[in-house]
This record gives C-alpha cells, sequence and structure tokens, in this order.
C-alpha cells in the first residue's frame, strides 16, 4: 500500500481529520473492517446511519517524494455522479461495520487514459463515509465524517 504525504492528505481530510487512503490497482477488490470507538470504549451505532461515496477526481504532479506520494488533487471534468459504496457486516453494539471497495462500479474502463500504463498521475477518487447518530436526550445529533482517498492505477496485465 502507498504512503501519501501529509500535504496530499491534508488537501483532502483538512488537517486533523481522519482519512483512508490507499493505491489500489485497475480491478481489484479490498475492503476494510472499521472498528469506532471512543476512549477505547465501543462507539454504539444504533439509530446511526452510515453511508459512503467517492466522486472522480484529477490528479496531477504524482510524485514519489521521500515523505511518500504527493500530487494536486482537483475537480474532474466533466463533474461526474457519485458513487455508493458498499456498508456491511453491522454490529451495532460493537461500533464495526466493513467497508467494501468494488471498482466494477466506479466506470473505469480499459480504455481510461489514466489507466494507461505509462500514465504517472492514474485515476484518483475522494470522498468520505458518513456516519449521522440521532439527537439522544439532551445530546444534539452529530455527524462523524471519515474521509477516502484512492489512486487506482495499471497493473500493465489487464490495461496497458
Amino acid at each position: 500500500m502507498a504512503v501519501f504525504a501529509k500535504n496530499t492528505l491534508t488537501q483532502v481530510s483538512g488537517f486533523d481529520n481522519q482519512i483512508i487512503a490507499g493505491e489500489l490497482v485497475y480491478q481489484q477488490k479490498t475492503y476494510w473492517n472499521l472498528a469506532l470507538n471512543n476512549n477505547g470504549t465501543a462507539l454504539d451505532l444504533t439509530g446511526a446511519t452510515i453511508n459512503a461515496q467517492i466522486i472522480r477526481r484529477k490528479l496531477s504532479n504524482v510524485q514519489d517524494t521521500r515523505y511518500g506520494l504527493s500530487f494536486d488533487i482537483s475537480d474532474y471534468t466533466p463533474t461526474p455522479t457519485p458513487i455508493s459504496l458498499t456498508i456491511s457486516n453491522r454490529s451495532d453494539a460493537t461500533g464495526q461495520f466493513t467497508l467494501t471497495i468494488d471498482d466494477t462500479a466506479w466506470s473505469l474502463t480499459t480504455t481510461d487514459t489514466d489507466l494507461d500504463i505509462a500514465s504517472i498521475n492514474g485515476a484518483g477518487f475522494s470522498g468520505r463515509i458518513k456516519i449521522s447518530f440521532p439527537a439522544s436526550g439532551t445530546t444534539p445529533a452529530n455527524d462523524l465524517i471519515i474521509f477516502l482517498l484512492f489512486l487506482v492505477r495499471s497493473d500493465a496485465i489487464v490495461v496497458n
């Protein structure tokens, strides 16, 4: 898994926010099992809604620096439709769920120029997992956001 430079992650998530970032290979399926807690205690997800979406982004100036991958990220043109990611294996009491990555829903094709083996930049996606907790007693409604950043590249076998 690639390491991203702090400045690159800050472009997406700000200075002090949670982020899941990774470099994926075209047609790679993967997942993250997430367990949310607050000071070591499982965060109860009962009544919360969870959704995750990503959207295609334009990456430029991709460089492998001594601090990790560094690049600029901007809006993709024409503006694509956001893509919903699957949330499964939810266990409210233990604060756990699985985020599934299946890039077949991302509208990438073998003719996508960002997936060409000679492409330095690759195809970029950013987004977020949004966990919306309802108001409870004197506690107001609250949203927890985890940012997402993925760089998708060719493996030179499927796309070249």
